[in-house]
């Protein structure tokens, strides 16, 4: 919904700042929604002491256990590869595949819904093929395609077809990723949940941030730097799940 909110604030009277305005009065309503209304759901016997020393303590538990880095960085970088599509969307979507705003606002959306099916289908699979199969699945689909844009991109043969055929099939596996990679982590780390929660949202934060201005290092009438960005944050995602070879998948039932 947000991408098809955003092509009509856009055209609204206030014009692209009053979509600032609109994130201020949300993110103040999400602040105010989990100070008032939501619960701490830690049991008190489970809480840990405040402080430094405690949250630090806390902190090297979970960064010195490399399968939890290994699902962490694999989802980071996934992560990564959708920062540089939103950061360089306008540029592919407006100026190179020539959409007006709503017809760009609405291919953005279907990206994002393909995205959120293909993870919503993840919670039926991973018991039969379990967590660790999706997860790596998703991530060769996500690079395959990424490559191959690039490859499209490279010998000027990118068009509509190709361009959201392969950005689909791409979200299909970061779908897979973001259903596995996180629980995948976060389960090696049940002493430290929240610190390993923090530190996966706070890397995967950083790197957005990072991708995302090299998104227009070339200017905005090419796609090269977008699929170039999406095919190296895949391939590092790919290889950070060395670390957690010889790992036993616990999530895929017998039969």
């Amino acid at each position: 919904m947000a991408p098809l909110a955003g092509g009509a604030i856009v055209n609204g009277p206030g014009g692209w700042r009053t979509v600032f305005w609109v994130l201020a009065g949300v993110t103040a309503f999400m602040f105010l929604a989990a100070l008032l209304l939501v619960p701490e759901s830690l049991p008190v016997e489970r809480r840990h002491a405040r402080g430094i020393r405690t949250t630090l303590k806390a902190a090297v538990s979970v960064l010195t256990d490399r399968l939890y880095l290994g699902y962490t960085l694999a989802f980071c970088f996934a992560s990564a590869t959708l920062f540089c599509y939103i950061a360089a969307s306008p540029f592919l979507l407006q100026n190179v595949l020539r959409f007006s705003v709503g017809e760009a606002s609405m291919a953005f959306s279907v990206g994002a819904l393909t995205a959120t099916a293909s993870s919503a289908a993840a919670t039926r699979l991973v018991s039969r093929y379990g967590s660790r199969l999706l997860l790596n699945t998703g991530l060769a689909v996500l690079l395959a395609s990424s490559a191959l844009a690039l490859l499209v991109t490279a010998t000027g043969n990118l068009n509509r077809v190709w361009a959201l055929g392969l950005v689909g099939i791409g979200f299909l596996g970061l779908g897979q990723v973001f259903a596995t990679a996180p629980a995948l982590a976060l389960a090696r780390v049940p002493h430290a949940a929240g610190t390993g929660s923090a530190v996966l949202g706070t890397l995967q934060s950083i790197l957005g941030a990072a991708v995302a201005p090299l998104m227009g290092i070339a200017g905005g009438h090419t796609s090269m730097p977008l699929f170039l960005g999406m095919t190296g944050c895949a391939l590092i995602a790919t290889l950070a799940l060395w670390l957690t070879r010889q790992e036993p998948d616990l999530t895929r039932q017998k039969r």
